[in-house]
C-alpha cells in the first residue's frame, strides 16, 4: 500500500512570462528600423552602380539605338540587382534579429520589410541617377555615330500616370530576402515568444534551485526517483515490493 506522504515530491513551478512592451513602443521601433533599413538603400544603389556595366549606345540622328540585337547588358543589371538585393535583405533582417532581441516579433518584420521596399526603391534611384545628367546631355548634343554608355537601369520599373514609379519586379527582392531569413531565425529560436528576456528563466535552468515547502529538509537516504515510495519499498527499477528486514525479539 503506497503511503499518503507527498513530502518527497516536487510542487511543479508556478511561473508566469514577463509581460511584453507597449504596442506603442514596437510600433516605433519598427519605424526607425524601417527608416534605418531604407536609408541603407543608398549604399546598395552604390554597389549596384559599381558593379552593374552600363549600356552602350550609338547616336543616330533620331536619337540612340543599341549596337547589338540582344545587348546582355541588360540582363546582367536586373541580375546584380537581384543578387545584391536578395543579400540585402538577408543581412538586414540578421542585424534587426542580433541587435534589437527586445524587439523581435511581427512588428519588428513589418518594420524591416518596409524598410526593405523603401531601400529597392532607393537603390534603383540612386544607382541609376549617377551619370544620368552627363548620359541625357551627350544624347541630345553628341553627333551621329558617336558611342555613349546610358547608366544601370531595371527593366522591372514602368512609369505610370497616378505614381511616378511602380514597386514591383526586382525591387522586391530585398523585402523577400528579409522575409526568408526572418522566418528561418524565427522557426529556429529556442524562446516561444522570440524573446529570451520575456521567457521565465527558471524552466530553463538544469538544476534550479527551489524548495518546495519552506523548512523542509530533505531525510538522509531518500531516493527521489518518481514512483519510489520509501515507506512500502516499492522500487520501480526492480518491479517488486522490497521488505525491510525484520528485527527479532
Amino acid at each position: 500500500m503506497l503511503s499518503d506522504d507527498t513530502s518527497s515530491y516536487e510542487v511543479p513551478l508556478q511561473v508566469e512570462p514577463r509581460p511584453r512592451p507597449p504596442v506603442g513602443a514596437e510600433v516605433g521601433s519598427a519605424v526607425v528600423a524601417a527608416l534605418v533599413v531604407g536609408v541603407l538603400g543608398l549604399a546598395l544603389g552604390w554597389a549596384w552602380h559599381l558593379l552593374a556595366p552600363t549600356l552602350p549606345l550609338k547616336v543616330v540622328q533620331d536619337g540612340a539605338v543599341y549596337t547589338s540585337n540582344e545587348p546582355e547588358q541588360l540582363a546582367a543589371a536586373d541580375g546584380w540587382f537581384v543578387l545584391l538585393g536578395f543579400g540585402f535583405g538577408l543581412l538586414a533582417a540578421l542585424l534587426a534579429w542580433v541587435l534589437l532581441p527586445r524587439r523581435r516579433g511581427p512588428w519588428q518584420l513589418a518594420g524591416v520589410v518596409v524598410g526593405c521596399l523603401i531601400a529597392g526603391w532607393a537603390a534603383w534611384w540612386l544607382g541609376h541617377s549617377i551619370g544620368l545628367a552627363h548620359y541625357q546631355d551627350l544624347l541630345a548634343h553628341a553627333p551621329v555615330d558617336t558611342m555613349i554608355n546610358k547608366p544601370v537601369d531595371l527593366r522591372a520599373v514602368k512609369h505610370l500616370d497616378v505614381f511616378p514609379w511602380a514597386i514591383g519586379g526586382s525591387l522586391l527582392v530585398p523585402a523577400l530576402g528579409a522575409v526568408i531569413m526572418y522566418a528561418m531565425l524565427a522557426a529556429w529560436s529556442r524562446w516561444p515568444s522570440l524573446r529570451r528576456n520575456e521567457e521565465p528563466t527558471e524552466l530553463y535552468d538544469d538544476e534550479p534551485d527551489f524548495d518546495p515547502q519552506p523548512g523542509f529538509q530533505q531525510q538522509p537516504g531518500l531516493d527521489r526517483q518518481p514512483g519510489h515510495d520509501p515507506q512500502s519499498g516499492f522500487d520501480p527499477q526492480r518491479g517488486h515490493d522490497q521488505q525491510p528486514p525484520r528485527q527479532e525479539a
